[in-house]
């Protein structure tokens, strides 16, 4: 029996027991409850996110952070069921007993079902970005939480999105939307020589470290970047969100530059930085990779120096999922890959075995670790494109997920 059955059974044991207590209960209190526990929620989604954005120790304490926001959550849903029910419970003694007590049991039930399943979809979507591997995979695998997935309307998410960002802090843009598990294919394991063509030796001396510190969220921000022209850096947006002034170093080693941002695309989750005085060659565009075939990923994983690793490609697919605060709707043009994606990646190039760019790395799969995910050159054409002749700085947005 697998981790998803088992969490299915664990459900529809809640969701029964919640609508016969809904029958007992009857609909003014299970509807008011419902309405109690989803404004109380929905004020605290709304507002608490913001005070931990400016909170420095929510910065220095992820894990802790996370934890007692979704208490903080919970606590205002609480509140908000517990007046509502208070309330509602004054309102029912006037019913005289008849059809409609009955109807009120029966829509009662129906109303306590769709508010623990709303609550489930809630917590479920939080933990899905936020938690180990393994409870991620158990969530997806769950059918129970797919049908209730596929029921909330899709803006609800929208609506989620700067709460479930905190949830997300310090990991990357969600892929894919929903609950589900990701597509992903099995493919031969790839061949470390691949490491050591020539090509990817001298694509070395072309890549960067990008850090800076985002001001109005009080952390200091790291990933990777490669040089697409002279005096310019490609990095993943959610590097560089809320950063004015941005510093990179060639290899991760060399003397600090310091460069504005001067193209920000946040739905795309890319990012081009002007970089005066960068004396680094710029890298070759490589042709489209079909799948199987063999790459590699460079970067600066875990805010360490410079590591090159081994890649295949499991498949190229069109994810919908969310820009890089949250929101959803979002269609890219992705590889999907077997190799070691962690934070510092973000924004590192995916190589052919000659070397020559061929997709920009931005993110991890929630289900497995061994997966990573890159942005095909199709998908960052426009940007590409638009980096040697960008000039003036721009916005760089709100802190992101990294």
């Amino acid at each position: 029996m697998t981790g998803g059955m088992l969490l299915d059974i664990v459900l529809i044991v809640l969701l029964g027991s919640y609508a016969v207590s809904g029958f007992g209960q009857g609909l003014v209190v299970s509807v008011l409850s419902l309405v109690g526990f989803l404004g109380g929620g929905a004020l605290g989604m709304a507002v608490l996110p913001g005070w931990f954005d400016g909170w420095a120790w929510a910065g220095e304490h992820p894990f802790e952070s996370r934890a007692l926001l979704i208490g903080g959550v919970f606590f205002l849903a609480a509140l908000g069921q517990g007046i509502a029910v208070h309330f509602a419970r004054r309102m029912r003694r006037h019913l005289h007993a008849g059809p409609i007590v009955a109807a009120d049991a029966v829509l009662g039930g129906i109303a306590s079902l769709i508010a623990v399943a709303v609550l489930v979809w809630f917590v479920a979507a939080g933990l899905r970005g936020s938690t180990a591997s393994i409870v991620a995979r158990t969530i997806g695998e769950s059918r129970v939480l797919a049908v209730v997935d596929a029921l909330v309307p899709p803006q609800t998410g929208a609506l989620f999105a700067g709460f479930r960002q905190v949830l997300d802090r310090g990991g990357f843009p969600r892929v894919f939307e929903g609950l589900t598990t990701e597509p992903i294919i099995a493919v031969d394991p790839p061949s470390s020589a691949v490491l050591g063509g020539a090509g990817v030796v001298a694509a070395q001396a072309s890549m960067v470290k990008v850090t800076g510190v985002a001001a109005a969220c009080r952390r200091g921000q790291e990933g990777s970047g490669w040089v697409v022209a002279p005096g310019r850096v490609v990095t993943n947006a959610h590097v560089v969100a809320g950063i004015e002034d941005v510093t990179v170093r060639v290899r991760g080693t060399g003397p600090a530059l310091h460069g504005s941002v001067v193209v920000f695309d946040p739905q795309r989750d890319l990012a081009v930085i002007s970089v005066p005085g960068l004396n680094a060659p710029a890298l070759p565009l490589g042709a489209d990779l079909a799948r199987g075939a063999e790459a590699v990923v460079a970067g600066f994983p875990l805010d360490g120096p410079l590591r090159l690793d081994a890649a295949r490609v499991r498949q190229v697919i069109n994810a919908t999922g969310q820009d890089i605060y949250g929101q959803p709707g979002v269609t890219r043009e992705i590889y999907s890959l077997l190799t070691r994606v962690e934070p510092g990646n973000s924004g590192g190039p995916l190589l052919s075995s000659a070397g020559q760019v061929v997709g920009v790395v931005f993110a991890k799969s929630l289900d497995d670790d061994q997966t990573g995910y890159a942005l095909t050159l199709a998908e960052a054409a426009p940007v590409l494109t638009a980096a040697a002749g960008a000039q003036g700085r721009v916005d760089t947005g709100a802190c992101s997920l990294g």
